[in-house]
């Protein structure tokens, strides 16, 4: 379950803003080093948006994290883009995407293109490294050579190993999680 739930404002611009607004996740994040601009396909055939919120189950004293997550899919593949806001400069961050909404056990697993395959690229989409600036923003993107489908459900942000820490968490425990609907056809 989710602490903040994100707010749906944005849609009542309907489908041209959230339109507009992955455009410009995606730019922002290929302006900050992330690579996007060059493997952006040129026409989605549809788009996901969403906003990050901190999971119930975050370690304590984990800051807000906001931001948004963006997922261009089109017939040769995804781009999966994130620029986030109130991470640690000197923490490791991942992020993947997953199988269920935010509230659904704050994204439950992860999505797996073959559920029965394994739970690594490029069966499934990691954005790994996060960059993250000395103000606590980061960006990441990668893209699939795969279209996700349906299943594609949430966007999760995890602690990969905390500031000062000598080692990676064994299980990154889940930090923010962004829903992913469906904002163009």
């Amino acid at each position: 379950m989710r602490t903040k739930q994100a707010t749906r404002r944005r849609w009542s611009g309907g489908r041209a803003s959230w339109a507009g607004a992955a455009a410009t996740a995606l730019t922002v994040v290929a302006a900050a080093g992330g690579g996007v601009a060059n493997a952006a396909p040129a026409r989605p055939s549809f788009d996901y948006l969403g906003e990050f919120a901190n999971v119930a189950d975050a370690p304590k004293g984990t800051p807000p994290i906001g931001g948004i997550a963006a997922m261009v899919v089109t017939r040769h593949g995804t781009t999966t883009s994130i620029a986030a806001t109130g991470l640690d400069p000197n923490a490791v961050y991942i992020a993947d995407v997953h199988s269920t909404s935010c509230f659904i056990n704050e994204g439950s697993g992860p999505f797996l293109f073959d559920p029965a395959g394994p739970d690594q690229p490029p069966n499934a989409i990691w954005l790994w490294p996060i960059t993250v600036s000395a103000k606590g923003r980061g960006t990441a993107s990668t893209v699939s050579a795969t279209p996700v489908g349906p299943r594609a459900k949430s966007l999760v942000i995890h602690l990969k190993r905390a500031a000062g820490a000598k080692a990676d968490e064994t299980y990154p425990p889940k930090l923010a999680c962004a829903d992913l609907p469906r904002i163009t056809s």
